[in-house]
């Protein structure tokens, strides 16, 4: 019981998928030859009647209309397949060649940064050390004018006394 239903998925099969592989000639551009598919049909139900001696057997005509192949359709195609690809590599050429720039941009970039970023810290190590002598100096200055001070408060009263 279970043979019969497979046959008959068998000689479907056998059916439409030629018919599909001739009907799509947009989508195909390598054309499957139609002495290979009607030679494949012909074979395909005498294959299939060795196999299934119980079920029946349906012979098909071989295919004699298969659509013509237009060579200069495809020549064209080609060619319009082939601007496009060749116009893609490029684009893409293209890119390769501005980001190939723009890295050996970012590298020198980069080292200028590294050489700013040493004088950076140079400067900072100065302005620290002139900071430190600045506060050091600031220091020694308050120290003078307490001690100027101090010699100020001492000459008064010796200039004060006089009669």
């Amino acid at each position: 019981m279970k043979l019969l239903p497979a046959s008959l998925l068998l000689l479907a099969a056998t059916a439409t998928i030629p018919a599909m592989c001739q009907s799509s000639t947009k989508s195909n551009l390598v054309s499957t030859g139609g002495a290979t598919a009607a030679s494949t049909t012909a074979a395909s139900p005498s294959a299939a009647s060795t196999t299934t001696a119980s079920a029946p057997v349906a012979t098909k005509p071989a295919e004699t209309s298969t659509p013509p192949v237009m060579a200069g359709a495809l020549r064209s195609d080609i060619a319009r397949q082939d601007k496009v690809i060749k116009s893609q590599i490029d684009a893409q050429q293209s890119l390769l060649k501005k980001n190939q720039e723009l890295a050996k941009q970012a590298a020198k970039l980069d080292e200028k940064n590294k050489k700013l970023a040493e004088k950076n810290k140079k400067l900072e190590a100065k302005n620290r050390a002139f900071n430190d002598e600045k506060k050091t100096i600031e220091a020694q200055n308050a120290d003078l004018a307490k001690k100027h001070d101090a010699i100020k408060a001492a000459e008064k009263p010796i200039a004060t006394t006089p009669n």
